[in-house]
């Protein structure tokens, strides 16, 4: 057995509750899901640290992640060890361990020291743990996290292939996981998908309508591609992507808007006539990099305001700060169907951002939906008083409604002491990046948490005894016959679940289900 397999087989079967309270920190407030997140975490580290196993300090000082000397607080868990590395100019003293089971123990002791005070905070994803330690100074490489993360695959096989659990596989052929059904003339969707690890570095062809072609589409090391696209056509569209002998085909209805008459020299879009809808009449450009005139910035700012965006300020001010132009950059990452913010932050006269902020349907920023036990929804989140993924757009409160109606319906109803259709992460208050999730910015996607066989519901994994498989398969039924779901971004590492066509594997997704929803069509 290799010194790399003796680590895994260690780490696997390591009480972390009881390495925790030896090493001084707070056992209570990591998670037992949580702690099974650290261990892939940190073999993923460990991975990277120790060239997996075969690094000077691995196999001479049972030391796999560069720890190095620390006095007093090491004393007693490790010995220094003095030695010349490439990045010093003098001999550096690193930790020399007993064993392995020394270094593990030794490890966290490293992280219980003061420069990492308030770790258990951060231990819920791998990028916000690995983004608090790296905040903190722990390596100073500027792509530490990504490294690690993409090493997460390796290290969550290897622990799995010591439990002799299966995990789902990486994907054998090309693969569509972000894909619009229904988009309006002149508006940008992003297509996103994977293909298999061989093809990383190759080009996608894209082809519409079999004679236009599109953009060419490089694949990236992780195997993931993405490109925008936008119609200047109405009508049911065919898209091609293709690489070597593998294919997807995509249908998407292109809807002529309301507004289909307004051309580029258009200076006010038509509005819509249904209930909602706004007028906003502009003179010129609204945001960064804009034209900026008082009457247009209070126009811009008070429909933002209204639509539950009211970190723009006083919509009765003129004033221009980062809140408006966050505000604006997260409403164009919305009406593009992004579940990342990236927009210019400027409204332009007549252009989409323009005629979004007039339509009826405009993304409205809310509070998830409360729990609802009588329709078979509980909002979990919102219980969690020390989280606040709470927000979101209406158009996927509405959509969590839903699903929620529809499973209590179809399943719960004739099950009824099955678990509740319970929802998890959401959205910051404000939208944008956060430390939990890669993803998770712009309102558009829901975390659920698992069932349990008792009724309960979250803190398992799929492969737990206490999973509840059948109401799973229910749940992900009813969140796939929602109109707005991007069916190939429904994530869950069930492998039957998966075979079954319901969900597509994903990395972090053995413990929760993750959805994500389309824009709807402008009105």
């Amino acid at each position: 057995m290799s010194l790399l397999d003796d680590l895994v087989n260690n780490y696997l079967h390591q009480d972390l509750a009881q390495v925790f309270t030896k090493v001084g920190i707070e056992a209570g407030k990591i998670s037992e899901i949580n702690r099974q997140i650290l261990k892939e975490v940190n073999l993923a580290q460990w991975l990277l640290e120790s060239t997996r196993g075969e690094s000077y300090l691995a196999v001479n000082a049972n030391n796999f992640a560069g720890l190095k000397w620390r006095e007093p607080e090491m004393k007693g868990f490790a010995k220094p060890l003095k030695m010349k590395v490439p990045s010093e100019p003098e001999e550096v003293e690193f930790c020399k361990f007993a064993d392995i089971n020394a270094f593990i123990i030794g490890y966290w002791k490293f992280l219980a020291r003061s420069p990492y005070k308030g770790l258990e905070e951060h231990t819920n994803t791998p990028e916000n743990f690995l983004g608090f330690l790296k905040g903190k100074g722990y390596s100073s490489d500027p792509n530490y996290v990504s490294k690690v993360v993409n090493l997460l695959p390796e290290a969550q096989k290897l622990l799995a292939n010591a439990e002799r659990v299966v995990i789902p596989t990486l994907v054998e052929k090309l693969q569509l996981i972000r894909a619009t059904q229904e988009v309006e003339v002149g508006q940008s969707v992003r297509i996103e998908g994977v293909a298999r690890l061989a093809d990383s570095g190759k080009v996608l062809s894209v082809m519409i309508d079999d004679k236009f072609p599109g953009p060419n589409v490089p694949i990236r090391e992780d195997g993931k591609w993405k490109f925008d696209f936008l119609f200047k056509q109405g009508g049911d569209r065919r898209m091609i992507i293709a690489i070597a002998d593998q294919t997807l085909k995509l249908q998407i209805k292109v809807i002529v808007p309301y507004d289909h008459q307004d051309d580029e020299k258009t200076q006010q879009p038509t509005a819509s006539s249904l209930s909602g809808a706004k007028v906003i009449k502009l003179s010129g450009s609204v945001g960064i990099g804009g034209v900026n005139k008082v009457d247009d910035v209070k126009a811009i700012k008070a429909r933002l305001h209204q639509l539950g965006y009211t970190w723009v300020g006083d919509p009765k001010s003129a004033d221009r700060d980062r809140g408006l132009f966050d505000a604006i950059k997260l409403f164009q990452s919305i009406i593009a169907g992004r579940s990342t913010v990236n927009g210019d932050g400027r409204v332009d006269v007549s252009e989409m951002t323009h005629r979004w902020l007039q339509a009826a349907n405009a993304p409205r920023w809310v509070l998830m939906p409360n729990s609802d036990p009588d329709n078979g929804l509980v909002n979990g989140e919102l219980a969690e008083i020390q989280d606040n993924h709470d927000y979101g757009t209406h158009w996927l409160a509405d959509v969590i409604k839903e699903i929620a109606q529809d499973y209590q319906n179809s399943y719960r109803k004739t099950h009824p002491k099955t678990a509740f259709f319970a929802i998890n992460d959401v959205s910051l208050p404000h939208g944008g990046d956060t430390p939990d999730h890669h993803g998770h910015e712009t309102g558009m996607m829901c975390d659920v948490f698992l069932p349990k066989n008792n009724g309960d519901f979250g803190g398992i994994f799929w492969s737990s005894s206490e999973y509840d498989q059948d109401t799973t398969r229910a749940i992900l039924k009813s969140i796939r016959k929602q109109k707005l779901v991007q069916t190939g971004a429904v994530f869950f590492n069930d492998k039957k679940l998966i075979q079954e066509g319901l969900c597509t594997p994903m990395i972090g997704h053995d413990h929760h289900i993750h959805f994500e929803i389309n824009p709807p069509v402008k009105s």
